[in-house]
């Protein structure tokens, strides 16, 4: 085997990249890994080091330019299920044009298949585990000369075949450096940030490879937690991805976490993962002071499926925490996975029934992956297991799923997250089953049927999910309420369920929206406000109802059909507008929403009202909807 990237290292400056192939450009595109590899280096070696991150909708080219323009002698990836096949074509085109370089791939898929990915394409060395310190050891021996000599957590690839070290190269994550105070990672204003409170995790669950090779959890040091969380602060970020499966577990850690939250930071925004056994009253207590939303592992609802993964949980268990977040008011989801060992199609649709009956905020549906490495991926012939050979690894069929009950819970799964996540369908959908009499699967096989047959939706079109907008996705639900309550003879109610489902949209629209402030100086008020055109925030929302608004919010705990026999639609025009993270709706009055709606920056309040108010009138107005900040001047 020929040597890769043969060009002596030693004595040189070397100029180290870290390429992050994200799963797509979001808030959570941080290079957390590359930030800690780098951090991990001797000084001298950190300040040359680049992180490049890189994206799906980027052609090859852009990403090798923007690798080779820096001139590296090292390139690094973290090859991931999801990028792993665009990397290693990545990295034959780097070895083509510039084959002294040396190119280094770790992370999951470099522990998990390292026999796979080192056949694949040219690498110059493998890193397995943990990679700080095996990394680091790796390019410290780069910069004094490469030793033929076995390195922990690394296999060289030398001419005469590889050259694998110890499996895993201790690393004390005690006295590891911070990625973000080293300066590694930098977090952005009003960004977010993946925060690593801990690694590993307690549990050993057949499918997830999150416990392989490290028992156990360590929790990172608490001086440094408080440090970091002080630099976020000072940042001023909006949201944190708390990076721990399971940060509840043992509950005091949990709590340990949580108090450090509500001490220093109760104002930002956090995203946890928990496993619902081991929420207790005082962790929702703490939960409930917080910004939150928490993510529950819950995989499946049958005990015999959750035995076989050992991933064991009881159902009434389930719902006595479930109700402790609901009782501290906690946004909750789900998460399920379809096609594990004991399972099948209509045991996954109970499943999924069951959580929907909790009203979880959102609900995150996998396809079953044999991962290289798992103990599923070593029990194929027990459960007749035929899955993809390459990444994603999704399970094809197997003994309990057939071919076409995958394809049917493909379909689900992409159903429910259009309808239920993207269409924020929470607050509606119990009333929605309780017209219709109908459950939530049955619900989702009809509504992807009915998609199929309208003009504009394809198959394919219908399963990329993230092709959905949320104004796509409310437009499909008004067609398709529409088509259900005619269908069913409830024609009289569709009035009633477009205006609750126009609510519930700009609601969510709104608090996912800009926040509106009045205006910090007086230059509105001081101005002609009567002859002057003027235009109205973009950070406001006006939305028409059958009904008047406040009536529905009024019987918000009816039902639709009695609203219906006990209300007129008289029409209504609502506006909504977030102030202080509250999302404010108030009903407009005739001479205020003609304000409003004609403010477009060409006619000033005089033409607009064109005699219907008196001049004094409609000043009053102006100057109360400026003082909202509702108006303003026209740029």
């Amino acid at each position: 085997m020929k040597r890769i990237g043969t060009v002596n290292l030693a004595d040189m400056l070397m100029k180290i990249i870290f390429c992050t192939l994200h799963v797509r450009r979001s808030t959570q595109a941080i290079s957390l890994a590359a930030g800690c590899l780098a951090a991990a280096l001797p000084l001298h070696l950190r300040q040359s080091c680049l992180l490049i991150d890189a994206f799906p909708e980027q052609t090859d080219q852009e990403i090798l330019a923007s690798i080779l323009t820096s001139n590296p002698d090292i390139v690094c990836f973290s090859v991931y299920v999801w990028n792993r096949q665009r990397l290693i074509h990545l990295a034959k085109q780097l070895h083509e044009q510039r084959p002294q370089l040396y190119l280094i791939a770790g992370g999951p898929e470099a522990t998990g298949d390292p026999s796979g990915l080192s056949a694949a394409a040219p690498w110059s060395a493998l890193v397995h585990g943990e990679g700080e310190a095996a990394l680091a050891g790796l390019i410290t021996a780069l910069s004094v000369g490469l030793p033929d000599r076995p390195l922990p957590g690394v296999t060289l690839m030398l001419e005469s075949g590889p050259l694998s070290g110890d499996e895993h190269c201790p690393h004390n994550l005690n006295n590891a450096p911070s990625p973000w105070l080293s300066g590694m990672l930098k977090p952005e204003p009003e960004g977010g940030v993946l925060w690593e409170v801990a690694r590993g995790c307690a549990f050993s669950c057949d499918y997830c490879f999150e416990a392989r090779g490290h028992a156990g959890v360590r929790s990172i040091d608490r001086q440094r937690l408080e440090n970091e969380l002080e630099l976020f602060i000072k940042s001023g970020i909006s949201q944190i991805w708390i990076l721990d499966s399971t940060f509840n577990y043992p509950p005091e850690r949990g709590i340990a976490l949580l108090e450090l939250l509500i001490d220093k930071a109760p104002h930002l925004h956090y995203h946890l993962e928990a496993k619902a056994d081991f929420i207790d009253r005082h962790t929702a207590s703490l939960l409930g002071e917080l910004n939150c939303s928490v993510q529950l592992g819950l995989q499946s609802i049958h005990e015999q499926v959750l035995k076989t993964i050992h991933r064991p949980l009881d159902l009434n268990v389930l719902a006595e925490k479930v109700h402790l977040l609901e009782a501290e008011g906690i946004i909750y989801g789900f998460d399920l996975i379809y096609g594990l060992p004991e399972d099948n199609y209509n045991g996954f649709k109970e499943s999924l029934d069951t959580v929907l009956s909790f009203s979880p905020n959102h609900v995150h549906i996998f396809p079953l992956s044999i991962l290289p490495g798992t103990r599923l991926a070593q029990q194929r012939d027990r459960y007749g297991i035929e899955a993809q050979q390459e990444p994603p690894y999704e399970l094809i069929s197997s003994n309990n799923w057939t071919v076409e009950e995958m394809e049917l819970c493909r379909r689900l799964a992409a159903t429910v997250d259009i309808f239920y996540n993207t269409g924020r369908a929470v607050a509606f959908f119990p009333a929605i089953l309780h017209s219709l009499q109908i459950q939530p699967s049955v619900l989702f096989e009809d509504f992807f049927k009915w998609a199929l047959q309208q003009p504009e939706i394809d198959y394919e079109n219908l399963l990329t999910t993230s092709n959905w907008s949320a104004d796509d996705v409310y437009r499909m639900l008004q067609g398709y309420l529409c088509h259900q309550l005619q269908k069913t003879g409830q024609g009289h109610l569709t009035s009633v369920f477009l205006d609750l489902l126009c609510y519930h949209f700009h609601y969510a629209e709104t608090l996912l929206g800009e926040e509106l402030w009045p205006p910090t100086d007086d230059k509105l008020l001081e101005m002609d406000s009567w002859e002057t055109p003027l235009q109205r925030s973009n950070k406001c929302r006006l939305a028409p109802f059958a009904y008047e608004i406040l009536d529905l919010l009024e019987m918000e705990d009816m039902q639709l059909d009695e609203i219906a026999d006990l209300f007129r639609p008289v029409g209504s025009v609502a506006l909504f507008m977030r102030r202080d993270n509250e999302v404010f709706c108030e009903s407009l009055g005739e001479e205020m929403l003609l304000l409003l709606k004609q403010s477009n920056g060409s006619l000033s309040p005089k033409d607009i009202f064109a005699g219907s108010v008196s001049e004094t009138t409609g000043v009053e107005l102006v100057q109360f909807a400026a003082s909202e900040g509702l108006l303003q001047p026209v740029p």
